[in-house]
This record gives C-alpha cells, sequence and structure tokens, in this order.
C-alpha cells in the first residue's frame, strides 16, 4: 500500500443520556489497532442537545498523523474484510459513501461494543470518516474508490 497517503481519519459516536459513555469510547476504540500510541490519537467530548433536548455527548477520535493513519485504514479495512457481508455491503454502495477524497463509514455501535464489525446505514453508528491525501484536481472519487476497493481484495 506505498501510494496510499491519509491526511486524517475522524471516529465518532453519540452517546445519549441512557448510555454509558465508556462503552460508546470503547465501541469507537475497537476501529484502532490495539499498539497505537496513545498519543497518535486525539479524543474530545463535547456535551450538547439533542432533538427533543435531551443530552447527549458526541465523542470524537481524531489521527492527524499519517504513518499512523495509514494503519488505522489498514486495520478498518481488515475489520470490514472480516465479514463478506460487509465487503459486499461497501462494493455495492460504495458511490454513496465517496464525496471528494473522503470516504463516510457507519458502524453498528452495539456490535462493535461487542468486537463485531457490521457495516450499516442508518443512526445509532460509530461513523469513520476517512480523508485521503489526493492531489490530482480532477477524478478524486474515483482515485478514493480504487484506493479502497483495491483494499478489499
Amino acid at each position: 500500500m506505498p501510494n496510499v497517503d491519509i491526511s486524517n481519519i475522524n471516529i465518532s459516536a453519540i452517546s445519549h443520556a441512557t448510555e454509558d459513555d465508556d462503552k460508546v469510547l470503547e465501541a469507537m476504540i475497537y476501529f484502532l489497532p490495539e499498539d497505537i500510541e496513545e498519543d497518535s490519537v486525539y479524543i474530545e467530548t463535547v456535551e450538547n442537545e439533542g432533538c427533543f433536548g435531551n443530552p447527549i455527548k458526541i465523542h470524537t477520535i481524531t489521527i492527524n498523523k499519517g504513518k499512523v493513519a495509514k494503519k488505522v485504514f489498514k486495520h478498518i479495512m481488515e475489520l470490514i474484510k472480516s465479514k463478506e457481508k460487509n465487503v459486499n455491503k461497501l462494493k455495492g454502495d460504495i458511490d454513496l459513501r465517496v464525496e471528494k477524497s473522503k470516504i463516510y463509514l457507519r458502524f453498528n455501535k452495539q456490535k462493535a461494543y461487542l468486537g463485531e464489525c457490521d457495516l450499516v446505514d442508518g443512526d445509532d453508528t460509530v461513523r469513520i470518516v476517512i480523508n485521503f491525501k489526493i492531489f490530482s484536481p480532477k477524478n478524486k472519487e474515483e482515485k478514493v474508490k480504487e484506493i479502497v476497493l483495491k483494499e478489499l481484495e
């Protein structure tokens, strides 16, 4: 994977008042390789209000270091490949998930907490945005799709 450069990766999830923040963070950390150094990631929690005035917390893990981001990307792709259903889903709707130099992925939050990778659409998810460094002014989406599909092989 020598020509893949990644600008950053954001992993985020919302914890509702009825959820345990630590468990939500554990679900998010599932998508990081075990040997990643703590100072390679930035974790932020913002308290907010939901649609009906209920308290929510938005947790975000950001990886900005290129080599670390590449390692995280590789790990996420391995998790996706652990289930054929995920691979088929990503191949089938990759056009909907790529915009400019980014790919948007959502995973079932409860399953991630239990150590399972389940690519889904919808709410109550762990959301991952991978931002690739693509210097070409045209066809950024095609280049992202090419990188991701090659990783699924």
